[in-house]
C-alpha cells in the first residue's frame, strides 16, 4: 500500500516501495499518473479512486533510505516550528527527536539538525512578520500603545529620522513624581 506525503516543497507524494513518486498529470478518465522523483528513471504508478492500478517500470537507482515514519517526523517538526513560535528551533528539533525514540524504541537514523537547518529556519521566517527598512517604516500596533490596564503606554513618539518613542502611563508619571 501508499502513503502520501508532503514534500519540503509542500507538494504531494507518494510514499511506496521505498520510493517517492510526484504527481506527472491527472487524465480526464480520473485516473492520475505518479512518476519517480528521479528524473533519470521511467517508473510510475497509475492510481484511481485512490486505489492503485499497477506499476510501470522498474527502479534501477538505490531506493530511499528514509522510512515513511521518519518522513512524518520530519513533517511534524516543520509544523511545530511555525506554530510554536517562542521555543528554539534547536529545543523543538531535540524534542521532537528524543520523543520519537523513546515512543518508537528505535535508532533509526534521523537527519541531523544541519541537513535541516535552512528549510526550518525558512519555515519559521514564512510566519513571522518582515523587520521594516528603517525607522520611519516602522508601524506600531495600537495594543502595543496600551499597557494590561488599558491606558495608553505610548506617550511620545516623532516620526523624524532619528526617531524617538517614549512609554509610560499616566499611573506609573504620577507615581514617579511622588517617589521624587
Amino acid at each position: 500500500m501508499y502513503s502520501i506525503v508532503t514534500t519540503q516543497q509542500g507538494s504531494k507524494a507518494i510514499y511506496f516501495d521505498n520510493n517517492l513518486y510526484r504527481l506527472r498529470k491527472r487524465n480526464k478518465n480520473g485516473t492520475g499518473r505518479w512518476v519517480c522523483t528521479n528524473r533519470l528513471y521511467s517508473c510510475c504508478l497509475i492510481i484511481e479512486d485512490e486505489n492503485l492500478q499497477f506499476t510501470r517500470g522498474e527502479h534501477n537507482h538505490e531506493s530511499q533510505k528514509i522510512s515513511l515514519s521518519i518522513i512524518q517526523v520530519v513533517h511534524q517538526i516543520r509544523r511545530k516550528v511555525c506554530n510554536d513560535l517562542l521555543k528554539p528551533i534547536t529545543q523543538i528539533y531535540k524534542e521532537s527527536v528524543s520523543t520519537y525514540r523513546r515512543n518508537e524504541r528505535t535508532a533509526e537514523s534521523i537527519p541531523m539538525f544541519n541537513a535541516l537547518r535552512l528549510t526550518l529556519y525558512r519555515d519559521r521566517s514564512t510566519v513571522l512578520p518582515k523587520l521594516p527598512k528603517s525607522l520611519h517604516n516602522l508601524l506600531i500596533p495600537a495594543v502595543f500603545t496600551k499597557n494590561l490596564y488599558n491606558e495608553n503606554m505610548l506617550f511620545f513618539d516623532n516620526k523624524q529620522i532619528t526617531r524617538i518613542l517614549g512609554f509610560a502611563s499616566l499611573t506609573g508619571l504620577k507615581e514617579l513624581g511622588m517617589n521624587i
